[in-house]
């Protein structure tokens, strides 16, 4: 603990980096948690995204206080505007003793963090004893990419798919029944997280075949459209008053027009970069599913299997609603673990020589995620500590030095 400390205060971001070089000691999970809390005080908040919004709700709760009867009252009901619990309660707790967003996103980054580092060591301890290897810090650093630390913006979202990741693989992996309700919480974050829970509830309860969930997975790329209306007419007809309105606003037609906008504006390489690594987990997860071994597999790994098989299939599909793609995002996170999990614990010389060709296209999506991350990360991030980002508050993001 007492290295996790000392670079905290030296340097947050060395500390990154001396966690992954250390990573078997006790204390280097913590340094990447704390790098990441170091991160939300000390990040570029552009007016556009999610983040603004947050600290300008703080503001106003801190100038105006709200009773806490009618604070509740925002919650669950078709009066109020509040269908999530954590972001709109640490906001209302946190504006009694500041207005200050560096402090709002440094009390986000404490549960983003716990998670994020949590979920990398999940994949660092599938190693064991062994030695790493190049390939394996590529894997490893992919799954870290897929989700990121500067995903923090979307505090509620990407919070939710930590936490969702932590419970759940614990659950199928480890055995452990306490993460079905540490899953079960993420719906608290984001209410949307009550798609990715009632997936795995579903795959708790019915048995499915592998074949079944492979070919699901397969035929999952070939639907290039769905008709939105129905849908948006099928989701009013289950979901409870308090959630229509965020329904509608979510599959609305200007909402689409919306997402349709901003995508087509995108460069090129965000346009791609997620479609490499689903086309990496395409040939990868054919070759694991007709590989030899397959009756050797251990239980774990069946079912983490089916279950990365049938959230992609569903991810591949709400991916084609506006925003739906953040499915396939989490679910990419499964996709990874399960590729880590297979490399580590298997010795397949033909799955071994597809991953060194495929490398090329995990290798962009890293590169990719790593320049989507220049837009938040600033240079107080890199070069400073609490103590100076304390006085200095000018965050200039990386992407700055290369316009």
């Amino acid at each position: 603990m007492k290295n996790t400390i000392a670079f905290f205060f030296f340097s947050p971001f060395i500390g990154l980096i001396q966690a992954l070089k250390h990573y078997r000691e006790n204390w280097a999970k913590n340094s990447v948690w704390l790098f990441v809390v170091f991160y939300g005080y000390t990040m570029f908040r552009p007016e556009a995204m999610d983040a603004t919004r947050y600290v300008l709700k703080l503001q106003e709760l801190y100038g105006a206080p709200l009773n806490w009867d009618v604070f509740i009252s925002n919650f669950y009901s078709e009066d109020g505007q509040s269908i999530d619990i954590y972001q709109p309660l640490v906001t209302y707790l946190l504006a009694f003793v500041t207005d200050n967003g560096n402090i709002l996103f440094a009390v986000f980054g404490i549960v983003f963090g716990y998670f994020y580092s949590r979920n990398i060591w999940l994949m660092l301890d599938l190693l064991g004893l062994k030695e790493t290897n190049k390939t394996f810090w590529l894997l490893v650093i992919g799954f870290a990419c897929v989700i990121g630390f500067w995903n923090l913006n979307g505090v509620r979202m990407w919070t939710a798919a930590h936490i969702f990741f932590f419970g759940t693989f614990n659950y199928i992996v480890h055995h452990k029944k306490s993460g079905i309700f540490i899953a079960l919480t993420s719906i608290m974050v984001h209410f949307s997280f009550v798609l990715p829970v009632g997936i795995l509830f579903l795959f708790m309860f019915i048995k499915i075949p592998w074949r079944v969930l492979y070919f699901f997975f397969i035929a999952s790329f070939s639907i290039s459209t769905l008709n939105i209306s129905a849908f948006r007419s099928q989701l009013e007809n289950i979901a409870p008053e308090f959630l229509i309105p965020r329904v509608k606003s979510y599959t609305s037609d200007e909402y689409v027009e919306v997402i349709s906008d901003i995508n087509a504006s995108a460069n090129w390489y965000i346009t791609y970069y997620g479609k490499s690594i689903n086309w990496l987990m395409v040939i990868l997860f054919t070759i694991i599913y007709f590989s030899r071994l397959k009756n050797n597999y251990s239980k774990s790994f069946s079912d983490l299997f089916g279950f990365s098989l049938l959230f992609l299939s569903v991810g591949n599909i709400t991916s084609l609603l506006p925003s739906g793609g953040r499915y396939l995002f989490i679910a990419q996170l499964f996709g990874m673990a399960l590729l880590i999990y297979f490399y580590v614990r298997y010795e397949n010389k033909f799955f071994d020589r597809w991953l060194m060709i495929l490398s090329p296209l995990l290798l962009f999506f890293i590169i990719v995620s790593i320049r989507v991350s220049f837009d938040t990360v600033t240079f107080l991030t890199l070069f400073t500590n609490p103590l100076i980002a304390s006085f200095v508050d000018v965050p200039i993001p990386i992407i700055d030095l290369f316009k």
